[in-house]
């Protein structure tokens, strides 16, 4: 009895950590939209994806021999991972900087909902998951949520984008790349490839495409010494945490969890979000904002739930 209560509360510790890691990555990747905005006053966006893979290498590196999973690629991985590394890191992120220059950051996070909605039809569809009649009362419960915390949660103090411009377009564009990137990867995943191993190769199979395009399309790297302390600072955040350890962290979760119930969690992006506007830029409240807030973490318990 003894041995199996024991068991128990490791297993329980095992699954909460799981969750705070969702819930880490989720609340770095709230800020990102953010702090994209703030470096596209200085930089393009394709000298952004260079220098953010750039200062994300290290950590992934360090990732990798932390996990002890350092070592070349095989031939059918390297394809696998390069695909990865093109589609989830260096598209999806590139066309989120172009994004940025005319969407605004709540547009950006109120899209970000559709992920769920499509990660779940692409992996019944492809991985052959399934979701529970719970669950999906769970999504539309958290969808609610969320757009009424973009909507109604927070009083407007700044100028922002609205829905109708071309970043709005290539949000979208976004959205559906990421849902599709979050299946191919839960299905590489299954082949027992270690987290850190699989986005370090990504990250740097990214990195050798940012440089060559970023060339063709005749990026000006000259402003970089022109570059301020905040912009550095976007700069170190989108590399090293946003580009480096929330993908560590989301791989993780994804060799753990289905798509459909990790993909769920970005519903707790856009309050991630509002929390970090609240502290950057002092935006103010409204009551709807704890009242959508509820009906998300209800919606993400809805899901999760056995």
């Amino acid at each position: 009895m003894a041995d199996t209560a024991t068991e128990d509360r490791q297993t329980k510790k095992i699954s909460l950590c799981n969750y705070a890691m969702i819930i880490a990555t989720v609340t770095i990747w709230g800020g990102s939209f953010a702090s994209t905005k703030y470096a596209l006053a200085q930089a393009e966006p394709l000298v952004i994806m260079c220098l953010r893979l750039l200062i994300g290498m290290p950590v992934l590196l360090a990732g990798s021999l932390m996990e002890g999973s350092l070592r070349l690629p095989t031939k059918g991985e390297a394809a696998a991972l390069f695909l990865m590394g093109f589609q989830g890191i260096f598209f999806h992120q590139t066309i989120q900087s172009y994004a940025m220059r005319t969407a605004g950051a709540a547009n950006a996070n109120w899209m970000m909902i559709a992920t769920p909605a499509l990660v779940a039809i692409l992996g019944r569809i492809f991985l052959k998951e399934r979701i529970s009649p719970k669950g999906i009362c769970g999504m539309i419960l958290a969808a609610v949520g969320v757009g009424i915390v973009i909507g109604r949660g927070t009083i407007v103090t700044s100028r922002s984008g609205g829905f109708g411009t071309w970043g709005d377009a290539i949000m979208l564009l976004s959205v559906l790349n990421w849902a599709v990137f979050l299946v191919i990867s839960r299905r590489v995943l299954k082949k027992d490839l270690p987290p850190a191993f699989a986005i370090f190769w990504e990250m740097l199979f990214s990195l050798m495409s940012a440089i060559p395009f970023a060339y063709i399309m005749g990026s000006d790297f000259s402003a970089i010494p022109t570059f301020t302390a905040g912009t550095w600072g976007a700069l170190i955040f989108l590399g090293a945490f946003s580009s480096a350890l929330a993908y560590i962290l989301w791989f993780r979760a994804l060799s753990i969890f289905t798509v459909a119930r990790v993909a769920v969690f970005q519903f707790l992006q856009p309050i991630a979000g509002v929390v970090i506007a609240y502290f950057l830029v002092g935006e103010r409240f409204t009551p709807w904002l704890f009242a959508g807030g509820a009906m998300i973490l209800s919606g993400v318990w809805l899901v999760n739930r056995k």
